[in-house]
């Protein structure tokens, strides 16, 4: 095995930063993103509560003085890491190759990491309070599986349609969420899109800009953005073994943002024979700042 140099090292770096900035989220377009955070845990925002205006308040009222609630949202970092050590002797080639598997899948694996952490804050508890120590868990809408089953029938499960879309954003608008001035995802998995690509072929071309299977790589149903299907883990897992959970949210609603950027290093292992063993870390949190802008919506396995 060649010797590896400083060269070699700066090679490998460059080009797993270029892997990772190529490799998609399936996440983060539906994320607000906030740079240079830093701690142990950081205060993101300030909720301000809704208020109610005076109506008729009368000839030479007071002026009102109408308080309203304050919610800190904090965000707190996760680790991102990973490693691999090169066992062959074609060390430098491993190192300074950008279609080489420990630039490739070492960039491939943070950015799924990446997606673990934005998709379990979806329903995940959230830190608030005025020192971050409370946690309040997800108590947002869920649209149960039997929508969408028949004109008559919303219990009994069925698939992913568009019926529960318009349940959902229903929801959103019953709990005051401007829907109309917001970003909305759809956060779905293979079967689930397959499902709702079944029911869309059903509706009419007179209710869409366009035919659904031109372009089945990107769908936009009713001002919603359908990512990538979604691995069925984390979040957005089995429900209850019977059920499928997907995830709609407005853009405001969720966050996440870098507390340590990526960093990649080569050391050499000296208990490995010297050889080298590069590695990557990061430091991401995410975290969603109100739950009436998620809602769950479940679907029958």
């Amino acid at each position: 095995m060649g010797p590896i140099t400083d060269a070699h090292k700066l090679a490998y770096t460059a080009n797993v930063q270029l892997a990772v900035q190529q490799k998609s989220s399936k996440f983060d377009m539906g994320f607000t993103y906030h740079p240079d955070l830093s701690g142990r845990i950081s205060c993101l925002l300030e909720l301000i509560g809704e208020t109610t205006a005076v109506v008729d308040l009368g000839r030479k009222a007071d002026t009102p003085d109408i308080d309203n609630g304050i919610e800190p949202v904090w965000i707190t970092p996760r680790q991102l890491a990973w490693g691999k050590l090169i066992e062959k002797e074609d060390a430098v080639k491993a190192l300074t190759t950008y279609e080489s598997q420990f630039v490739q899948a070492g960039a491939k694996a943070m950015v799924r990491g990446k997606d673990v952490i934005l998709s379990q804050s979806l329903f995940a508890p959230r830190k608030i309070g005025q020192d971050g120590t409370s946690m309040a868990a997800w108590n947002g809408r869920t649209v149960v599986a039997g929508v969408g089953y028949s004109s008559t029938d919303d219990t009994t499960a069925c698939g992913m349609n568009v019926k529960k879309i318009l349940r959902a954003r229903r929801y959103m608008c019953g709990d005051q969420v401007d829907i109309g001035d917001e970003e909305l995802f759809l956060s779905l998995n293979a079967q689930q899109i397959e499902e709702l690509f079944r029911d869309l072929t059903y509706i009419s071309a007179d209710y869409r800009d366009r035919k659904v299977l031109d372009q089945p790589e990107r769908v936009d149903i009713l001002n919603t953005t359908i990512l990538p299907a979604n691995d069925g883990k984390a979040a957005l897992a089995d429900y209850d073994g019977s059920t499928y959970t997907a995830a709609m949210w407005v853009k405001s609603g969720m966050h996440w943002g870098d507390f340590d950027p990526l960093t990649v290093n080569v050391p050499n292992r000296p208990d490995k024979m010297n050889r080298p063993h590069p590695q990557m870390e990061q430091w991401v949190g995410a975290t969603r700042s109100e739950d009436a802008k998620v809602v769950k919506i479940l679907t029958k396995k």
